[in-house]
């Protein structure tokens, strides 16, 4: 089963877990790269290699040129000082090549604050489409929203414009990201972010990607380097779940962050 290319763009925190080299111009939950019938109708349900079974109802025909996402999960960064704990939530909407979702955090230990309180929230939208050759363009804007407790947030709206390329190659896919963060805070320096990767389809139900990623600082403006695993994996056509893990490179990196999410699609 696939999740569709134009869902792409997942923001994780400061911008680094996406769910990139998924393609389903039909939605009909198989990815292009394996889609036998590339443009089912909406009215038929298709088997593994998305071609039809047999014919649903017009009323979810209607239901199904959209769809819904949520996510719940939890995650961990520990580096040589500094140890949190946090749990998020999501929902999502696509339509066709239109994608925008809102996420919020709530952190449940941090040993520097030794508190726990709700961080700040992420509005996400982006518009994918096809340019040539298999390649997939994504541009987007990302929003932080200051939700966040004193301790957790510095109360200013943050703005990251970005754009994405991937191309996608059978069951192989390799991808570009870069974003720009314009910062509200007057006493923070705008950041840049990018991410370097590949990604492969390893059974119909699992895919995983590495990529090296950087991001640099507010405050001094050098950049920390990661290299960063992510993994899919559906249960069915409409449960899944997501692993996001990162290893620092260099000292101002974070050492280990790991990600764990549980979503529904429908």
């Amino acid at each position: 089963m696939g999740i569709s290319k134009k869902v792409i763009g997942f923001l994780f925190l400061f911008a680094f877990n996406y769910s990139f080299a998924f393609v389903d111009n039909d939605l009909d939950g198989v990815d292009d790269s394996i889609d036998k019938c590339p443009n089912t109708p909406f009215d038929q349900i298709v088997g593994q290699d998305g071609c039809p079974i047999k014919k649903l109802d017009l009323s979810i025909q209607k239901r199904k040129n959209w769809r819904f996402y949520f996510k719940t999960g939890i995650g961990y960064n520990k580096d040589s000082s500094t140890e949190s704990l946090f749990s998020a939530l999501s929902l999502a909407y696509a339509y066709k090549g239109f994608y925008t979702s809102w996420s919020s955090n709530y952190y449940l230990y941090d040993n520097v604050l030794n508190t726990t309180g709700l961080g700040d929230s992420f509005f996400y939208i982006s518009y994918s489409w096809f340019l040539i050759n298999n390649i997939y363009f994504t541009a987007g804007l990302n929003t932080k929203v200051p939700t966040g407790n004193n301790k957790f947030s510095d109360g200013y709206f943050d703005f990251s414009p970005s754009v994405n390329f991937d191309y996608i190659r059978g069951k192989d896919d390799y991808f570009m990201f870069y974003s720009h963060t314009f910062k509200g805070n007057p006493d923070l320096k705008d950041t840049d972010s990018f991410s370097i990767g590949a990604g492969y389809q390893l059974t119909k139900n699992f895919y995983s990607s590495l990529s090296f990623d950087g991001v640099s600082s507010s405050i001094t403006g050098d950049f920390r380097y990661q290299i960063s695993y992510f993994g899919l994996y559906n249960f069915s056509r409409e449960y899944y779940s997501t692993l996001s893990y990162s290893y620092g490179l260099n000292n101002i990196a974070v050492d280990h962050s790991i990600f764990i999410k549980f979503g529904v699609r429908f």
